[in-house]
């Protein structure tokens, strides 16, 4: 069974929302995304591997060269300074890298050819 393309970005648009910005405090909007930098290596890794997913997305949808290099900063960036610890869950909470990558990615989406079906010769 193969998944479209359309059905990857419902879903990426899915994980931004639970990584990002699910939960809401006092006016601060976070996801769980801080809260994986609590498990030591493992957490910012399993966050890692989210935004990398949507980098893949990137690379199916061939964005421009410079989206995919703002893309991989906000990743480097988000798993860098993730890695020191409570500094690390404060950057998580407000820099918000998948969200950033996702509004990178919006502009490249085509909701014509993405919801419509490829017919093949």
């Amino acid at each position: 069974m193969k998944v479209s393309l359309f059905a990857h970005i419902q879903f990426a648009r899915r994980i931004v929302r639970v990584m990002d910005v699910r939960f809401n405090i006092l006016g601060v909007r976070f996801g769980i995304d801080p809260m994986l930098d609590i498990i030591p290596g493992v957490g910012n890794a399993l966050a890692t591997l989210t935004s990398c997913y949507l980098f893949w997305i990137a690379y199916r949808l061939d964005v421009p060269r410079w989206v995919y290099l703002r893309m991989l900063w906000n990743i480097t960036a988000d798993y860098v300074l993730g890695v020191v610890p409570f500094i690390g869950i404060v950057f998580d909470v407000f820099f918000r890298a998948n969200v950033k990558n996702f509004v990178l990615l919006e502009k490249y989406f085509d909701p014509e050819i993405l919801e419509g079906e490829i017919i093949e010769p």
